[in-house]
């Protein structure tokens, strides 16, 4: 048969599509183990190569291939039905300008404030980079063994520094900064969205051989989760088993495969009470006996996780004979998810009694975390405190437009009465952003950003989980996106975290994207 040759549209997407994986690859190991002027000049050695990455990435894909592409195809390659996710990016791209243009400092809004650099340049090179890898996107394996070797390589270097061992010199050994990623938040937020990745490969994977280093992976990534020093480190290990529960309950093949990475979680967590509270206790550098993860670790949740994977695994040992109802199974954990909703709501409730009445509260007022205090969650009690205030204080149309990337430490010192409780509580120190990524976005993008925002995170959450059963990308995205969202809550978006979220996203949707044009 005689060879169809390309056409020149497809030879210049097949280049575009090139330069997307150089660019995924290089983002994927570079950008978590970048440095310079170690722990001093972190943040910005991290937004200097995303910046530089991105913009290369954007001038040669955007302003040359797709280009050249669009005028071979007439317009013709620019899907007519956009996914809603991809809908809600292009609103969200179109608020962040809007929102710089009415900022109240667009110098500050340009770069964005403190060391984390989300203004509205940061913003529109995640976006655009974001729209470019959805179109050019295709499947290559070695993508994926980047995302392996940096996120090995920084959970590896962070289980070292927490016990006072730099094989690459950092400098101030700050026990608040870790490996190469910086401070515990960045780290806790991007360990959170590989960490979705490497379970979702682990689940899909056939080959035993690639399935035991991804393992070997993941276990070094749960260890370094477990000693990363974060509270939050918990709840986004327990979104992401969760979700993940969700999708493998519908198939025994795929449970099988939970049962084991569960296992994994839980070995993970005894060896971290062993080398943490048994063998090296005077050399580990961030031991907090109070905070959250070390209570847990510390009582044996381990052997809880191990009991769990033990009877899940006997459970489809057993069963294996019957066929599996995956009907009744995606029931049950529909009823489970419900309860869990409600529980929530009680929590709050509670919370509100606690906080608002206590004399009404009975035995609840002695359990310190329904105490919305301003001390709550590390200050985080505070610090919602004053962004709601400061937000319901904005004038209307700034409530809706914004007052313009990184403005949030001038809106909240603005105030008074809210600057005394802020210096009363932090001193010197300034509180720059609200440690939640929706009240952030709320003061500094307006309502029309947060909610494009919001959309693009719910829309996404829904596609991902709905082919995350079919795909194995799909999964990794959603774990992803689901361990982001559990950091969002209590965290603040940084360069690299929130790059990968949005990258894994908008590789999965690509990939659902032709899977149903086929």
């Amino acid at each position: 048969m005689k060879q169809t040759k390309n056409s020149t549209e497809q030879v210049i997407h097949d280049f575009g599509a090139d330069i997307t994986h150089i660019y995924l690859i290089l983002l994927f190991v570079l950008l978590p183990l970048y440095k310079q002027n170690g722990y001093a000049d972190i943040a910005n050695a991290k937004y200097s190569v995303f910046r530089f990455l991105s913009v290369a990435f954007i001038i040669l894909c955007g302003g040359v291939f797709f280009t050249f592409e669009t005028i071979c195809l007439k317009g013709r390659n620019i899907r007519k039905k956009p996914d809603i996710p991809l809908t809600f990016i292009l609103l969200h791209l179109l608020f962040n300008i809007v929102t710089f243009v009415f900022s109240i400092d667009r110098k500050t809004s340009f770069e964005g404030n403190g060391s984390w650099h989300m203004g509205v340049f940061s913003q529109l090179l995640i976006l655009f980079s974001t729209l470019l890898v959805y179109y050019y996107y295709k499947e290559k394996k070695i993508i994926w063994w980047a995302a392996l070797f940096g996120i090995s390589t920084t959970s590896l270097l962070t289980i070292l520094n927490r016990f006072d061992i730099y094989p690459i010199d950092m400098g101030n050994k700050y026990p608040g900064f870790i490996s190469t990623l910086g401070q515990t938040n960045w780290a806790t937020m991007y360990v959170a969205c590989l960490m979705g990745c490497c379970m979702g490969i682990y689940i899909y994977e056939k080959n035993k051989v690639v399935r035991g280093i991804v393992f070997v992976v993941n276990m070094i990534l749960f260890i370094s989760l477990w000693m990363i020093g974060s509270d939050t480190a918990f709840p986004v290990m327990i979104a992401e088993f969760f979700v993940l529960l969700g999708i493998c309950i519908r198939d025994r093949d795929l449970l099988k495969r939970y049962s084991e990475i569960l296992l994994g979680w839980g070995i993970s967590a005894e060896i971290t009470y062993v080398a943490v509270f048994r063998l090296y206790h005077e050399r580990f550098v961030f031991v907090d006996e109070n905070d959250a993860v070390n209570t847990l670790i510390k009582s044996h949740i381990g052997i809880l996780i191990i009991v769990m994977a033990i009877l899940t695994y006997a459970y489809i040992f057993f069963s294996n004979k019957r066929e599996w109802n995956s009907h009744l199974a995606v029931n049950i954990f529909t009823v489970v998810s419900i309860l869990l909703g409600m529980s929530l709501v009680a929590g709050i409730v509670m919370m509100v009694i606690v906080t608002m009445a206590p004399e009404k509260a009975g035995p609840l007022v002695n359990i310190r975390m329904l105490r919305f205090d301003d001390d709550w969650g590390t200050h985080r009690g505070l610090n919602w405190k004053c962004a709601v205030t400061g937000f319901m204080r904005m004038n209307p149309v700034r409530k809706i437009v914004g007052l313009g990337q990184g403005c949030f430490e001038k809106n909240i010192y603005s105030f008074e009465d809210l600057k005394d409780r802020l210096i009363l509580m932090y001193g010197n120190f300034y509180l720059m952003v609200a440690h939640n990524e929706y009240l952030n976005m709320l003061i500094e993008n307006g309502i029309v950003g947060c909610i494009s925002y919001m959309g693009i995170i719910i829309t996404s959450f829904a596609k991902l989980w709905k082919n995350a059963g079919k795909t194995r990308l799909a999964l990794m995205a959603l774990l992803s996106l689901s361990g982001y969202v559990a950091c969002s809550i209590f965290f603040f978006q940084h360069v690299y975290a929130t790059t990968f979220m949005y990258l894994l996203t908008a590789m999965a949707l690509s990939e659902i994207g032709k899977e149903a044009a086929r």
